[in-house]
């Protein structure tokens, strides 16, 4: 989105850090990822605006709803960045957001040797171990998998906020689609109690803009069937990230964030 003519940032991971994080990954040592995540911004002091940091509560359990910018250069895990620090400076109870991600990635290969799925779950599964993140599984049979990591999701909102991109890996810079089952994952989590703070990332020419939202909670759906309160679900929470976000980037949500009388951007 950014004119043609101005180069991008292209975000790098400064190879100490690289080799600090490797090093504690393998020993299964504990680290910071707010504090990870300043030292690679440190390294990387292009322009960024951060907006609304009010609506973070200094205190007690919420969930971030981040949509899941990307492009080369400037990966979500950039954007998870910016808002880990951003939080750890005004949360000083609590200040580590705890995030999830995905499993496994899928049709990957090194030249023409495909890789198998179960390489990326060892991998992932120990990059999360660090910062006490989550990998949740992308396949949705995988009951008893997605089950534990909803319990793990769970003991960890009971001391701080988590983290997560509804839109998982069909990411772009425009909003897309959540794939079905991630709005009923939210409603698990929340349990119709615990806020969602919605936070969108996109770009104006070549600065990056985080910005909050107000926190929200899921609206009630009882009685309707399980897959319309799943649909229900994502579309209220893609319309709150969009609502925060310039029109140009709203994708295929853009028809219901306009019906949805609540633009701000």
């Amino acid at each position: 989105m950014s004119p043609s003519d101005t180069p991008l940032p292209q975000y790098e991971m400064p190879r100490p850090a690289i080799a600090r994080f490797v090093l504690d990954a393998l020993v299964g040592r504990r680290r910071s990822f707010a504090g990870d995540a300043r030292d690679v911004l440190d390294a990387n002091p292009y322009a960024r605006t951060i907006v609304g940091l009010e609506h973070v509560a200094t205190d007690g359990p919420f969930i971030i709803v981040m949509n899941h910018f990307n492009r080369p250069g400037l990966r979500p895990y950039h954007c998870a960045m910016v808002v880990s620090a951003a939080l750890a400076e005004r949360r000083h109870v609590a200040p580590e957001v705890r995030w999830a991600f995905t499993s496994e990635y899928r049709d990957r290969k090194v030249g023409p040797v495909p890789i198998p799925p179960a390489v990326f779950r060892w991998v992932f599964s120990r990059m999360a171990r660090p910062y006490d993140f989550v990998a949740i599984p992308r396949q949705e049979m995988l009951v008893m998998n997605r089950a534990l990591a909803l319990r793990q999701l769970a003991r960890r909102l009971a001391v701080g906020p988590i983290g997560l991109a509804p839109e998982g890996l069909l990411a772009s810079d425009t909003l897309v689609e959540p794939p079905p089952g991630s709005g009923r994952f939210l409603q698990l989590i929340a349990k119709g109690v615990v806020p969602l703070l919605p936070v969108a990332a996109w770009e104006d020419d070549s600065a990056l803009t985080v910005r909050f939202g107000e926190p929200f909670h899921l609206s009630p759906a009882d009685g309707l069937s399980r897959e319309e309160r799943d649909r229900l679900a994502r579309d209220e929470v893609m319309i709150a990230i969009g609502s925060l976000m310039p029109r140009r980037y709203w994708g295929v949500y853009d028809a219901r964030i306009a019906a949805s009388g609540e633009p701000l951007a």
